[in-house]
Parts: structure tokens; sequence; C-alpha cells
């Protein structure tokens, strides 16, 4: 991971909040830009499902 990960948390939290906002249960992160923003990792074909509560889960 690049960065601080309390940075990383914030993010996702912030989104989560968005998501509760919405309506929107949870969201699926499929591109390299928004993965490595959430997460600070790169990954070849990355997959992040960020839940509107709860821990994200990254598909491998």
């Amino acid at each position: 991971m690049r960065g601080n990960p309390e940075i990383f948390r914030r993010r996702v939290e912030r989104f989560q909040k968005l998501l509760r906002e919405n309506e929107i249960d949870g969201a699926v992160i499929r591109t390299l830009s928004s993965f490595i923003y959430f997460t600070g990792t790169k990954w070849l074909r990355p997959s992040l499902f960020i839940p509107a509560e709860g821990e994200p889960l990254v598909y491998v």
C-alpha cells in the first residue's frame, strides 16, 4: 500500500456515506485509478466491492 492507511479508510467512509445517502447498497470498483484511490495498491484487473455498511472486499 502506498500512502497513509488512514487516508484510504477516510475515503472509503466518505464513499459509504454517499452510498447510504443515495440508498445504494454498494458499488463495484473496476477501474485501476479508482482502485488505487480507495486502496493505495496497484493490481492487474482490480475489482473492489464497497458496501454501504461494513468492510470493502477485494476480488482476485
